[in-house]
């Protein structure tokens, strides 16, 4: 699936601790009052930058120290901007930013996620911490409010998408919209991360013996996973995982590509025997099977899912408008507020 919508971090993760001392300081930046900008703080936005690019398979940029500079002064600028505005960031702002890039994630996995595992994308995709990406997604979402606040008559001024477009981009990019085989798993999962030989040769026995109970008839697969399953996450709603396409790639390289693959091989509604993963222990059932298919513009985007290709387009169409508008905003505002602010280079 073609990626439309983009998770960008705009700011910095500002940096304290002792080795600011011996950091030279680089910049000056007044609105409201005194920040120090340093050569610290410039080269880890660098590295944390090109981290970002590395997790998320993108190769490393040359950027240059002056460019860096120049895009943390702006930064701070907004934000000091924001906050003479008296702007606040609220939880349920917050929590709405993070259900759309979920959703947004869902749609370019062809699956639906867990929080936990939403979570753990954003960690390995980003390379920071969820505590450090929350903190920048908040000082993004105060930065955006005081632009589209202060330029709101070009916000004001983008259309939204009609169906005609919405067509021609879908025509234009119609084989990206093609949902490969899936399978709709439940299981029976004791985890085993560290692959422990003990608690793995104890998650097995554990395991043999759900196995025997479920096939002499003794106990269903419901109450097996509520008996024996050790995954929080999944017990309570009888061990399903939920739709898992054959591209998924992140799940085959948590799993393991052997155990992965022999996923698809279960015939539907039989029990498996104990299978072992990267992550632990296993008794799987595929409830459902679903064939290749191609997706038509009313079709969800993955099976279960609540969002449609029509509406995926028209949100990816949306968000590249807004991301044009957004850089003139800022390149205005940036201009506006060098005017007012006193800034010293050193």
């Amino acid at each position: 699936m073609k990626k439309f919508l983009i998770i960008v971090l705009l700011s910095s993760f500002t940096i304290n601790s002792f080795a600011d001392v011996l950091s030279e300081p680089l910049a000056s930046v007044n609105l409201i009052r005194p920040e120090m900008i340093t050569s610290l703080e410039v080269d880890q936005k660098i590295e944390n930058f090109n981290k970002q690019l590395v997790a998320s398979g993108r190769p490393q940029q040359s950027i240059k120290r002056s460019d860096m500079l120049d895009s943390l002064i702006s930064s701070v600028l907004i934000a000091q901007a924001a906050e003479k505005s008296g702007l606040t960031v609220s939880d349920q702002d917050l929590n709405r930013v993070l259900q759309a890039q979920k959703q947004s994630a869902e749609g370019q996995l062809h699956q639906q996620i867990t929080d936990a595992q939403f979570k753990q994308l954003i960690i390995t995709q980003t390379g920071s911490t969820w505590e450090a990406y929350l903190s920048g997604i908040k000082e993004q979402l105060l930065q955006q409010s005081y632009i589209t606040k202060t330029k709101k008559s070009l916000f004001d001024a983008i259309k939204v998408p009609g169906e005609d477009e919405i067509e021609n981009k879908y025509n234009e990019n119609i084989q990206h919209f093609f949902n490969p085989e899936y399978i709709r798993v439940s299981m029976i999962f004791i985890p085993n991360l560290n692959k422990d030989p003990v608690k793995g040769a104890e998650a097995k026995k554990t395991l043999e013996k759900a196995y025997l109970e479920l096939k002499n008839g003794s106990i269903n697969f419901d109450d097996a996973v509520l008996k024996y399953s050790k995954e929080e996450s999944i017990k309570y709603r009888g061990g399903d995982i939920g739709y898992v396409g054959r591209d998924n790639r992140n799940l085959k390289l948590q799993l393991g590509e052997v155990f992965f693959n022999n996923m698809f091989k279960l015939p539907v509604n039989e029990i498996s025997k104990v299978l072992v993963s990267n992550s632990g222990y296993h008794i799987l059932k595929i409830t459902e099977r679903l064939d290749p298919k191609l997706l038509k513009l009313d079709d969800p985007i993955a099976p279960g899912s609540k969002l449609s290709v029509k509406d995926y387009i028209k949100d990816g169409l949306l968000q590249e408008k807004q991301q044009e508008v957004l850089a003139q905003a800022l390149k205005e505002i940036n201009t506006e507020l060098r005017q007012q602010a006193e800034i010293i280079y050193f």
